[in-house]
């Protein structure tokens, strides 16, 4: 039985794909939920008794308190690795596409990298407020795309991914 305290914000992905919720998350708000999640994940990874990969990291699967700081929740995935133990290779894939990386996707093979890329995509829809829809290379209304935003990258555009509501309130550097 899993016991979690009240959650008053419910999930992240409440807010950042409600376009009239999304304006209560200034980016000083998102780049604390970013921090929170990224500190959660290193508990998890290396601070912990247990080395556990969470393998369902997701917007709707981070719940906010009161005070917006994220907590993971649905741990019912999750993998523990024991000792030098650092990944595995498995035939059933679980888990939420978009946010699954390529090689596990494919291969069945996950690693605590596994959820270092679940994170990234997280932290790509928290800056730019929609949706993981894949790996294509294109941008098509309602979604993002990954291939879209590496491109942008590689072209010095990553700030053009950034969610109009956040406006005045980003700090450039952080955001990139």
């Amino acid at each position: 039985m899993l016991i979690y305290e009240d959650m008053a914000k419910k999930s992240l992905d409440s807010f950042i794909f409600d376009a009239s919720r999304s304006s209560t998350l200034d980016w000083p708000r998102r780049f604390h939920i970013i921090h929170g999640i990224a500190r959660g994940l290193r508990y998890l990874h290396h601070d912990s008794r247990l080395n556990i990969i969470h393998r369902y990291l997701k917007a709707s699967n981070i719940l906010l308190d009161k005070d917006w700081n994220p907590k993971r929740s649905d741990f019912g995935l999750a993998r523990r690795f024991i000792g030098h133990e650092t990944g595995v290779n498995t035939t059933r894939v679980v888990g939420t596409y978009g946010y699954i990386p390529p090689e596990y996707a494919l291969h069945g093979l996950f690693s605590v990298k596994s959820d270092v890329y679940s994170f990234g995509v997280l932290v790509l829809e928290i800056v730019c407020g929609m949706k993981n829809q894949g790996f294509l290379l294109i941008w098509e209304i309602g979604g993002l795309k990954l291939c879209f935003a590496w491109r942008l990258y590689n072209e010095g555009k990553s700030l053009e991914l950034m969610s109009s509501s956040l406006g005045a309130s980003c700090v450039e550097s952080q955001v990139l």
